[in-house]
């Protein structure tokens, strides 16, 4: 996971935020580029956790641990788990430290 993007990349979803406004995250299908940052001054981690809902697996959680302007990022060029399965609906659920309360989910059609 990179701590910044090796290119420009335009986001066709986000922001996406977790119901505590802590968090905020971005998705784009070609690349399968995600983005996660921590937004709040909270001493709590920004997080997405990724899961393919069409074989009904857990993927990965990407975390930004604070919040000083950066973010944090993976794609398919980090291999495995990053590179997501082509014609499968995926979720992102976008949540500030372990508040699963106030979590949010997104889920989109991965077909680019």
């Amino acid at each position: 996971m990179a701590a910044s993007p090796a290119a420009a990349v335009t986001y066709g979803y986000g922001p996406w935020y977790d119901g505590l406004k802590g968090a905020k995250a971005y998705f784009a299908k070609t690349g399968d580029h995600l983005k996660v940052c921590d937004i709040k001054s909270d001493g709590e981690v920004a997080q997405v956790k990724v899961r393919d809902e069409t074989m009904d697996a857990y993927l990965y959680t990407l975390k930004d641990t604070y919040n000083d302007g950066r973010c944090h990022y993976a794609s398919a060029a980090d291999g495995g788990v990053h590179n997501l399965p082509e014609k499968h609906w995926i979720s992102f659920t976008v949540q500030t430290g372990n508040y699963m309360f106030d979590s949010k989910k997104f889920n989109i059609y991965n077909d680019a």
